[in-house]
């Protein structure tokens, strides 16, 4: 893979994840809204579970995007 791919992935995985932990955060406090948007697969149960294994792969994307973008900024 090329280094534009890698970071295009990870930019995509990222926000992604951004997305499904900013969802489930949002389902664990406000589960009446969330619960039947979703057709019932995230309940507040499943919010708090998903939102408590998210920050792992957040975290390891989210320093890794930074990563690259100062690998980047050096390079100039």
């Amino acid at each position: 893979m090329k280094d534009r791919d890698v970071k295009r992935l990870v930019m995509w995985l990222l926000g992604g994840v951004t997305i499904l932990f900013l969802l489930t955060g949002f389902g664990i406090t406000s589960q009446d809204m969330v619960t039947p948007l979703t057709l019932g697969v995230l309940s507040k149960s499943v919010s708090y579970r998903l939102h408590t294994y998210l920050w792992g792969p957040f975290l390891i994307l989210f320093l890794l995007h930074i990563y690259l973008a100062q690998k980047k900024s050096m390079q100039k």
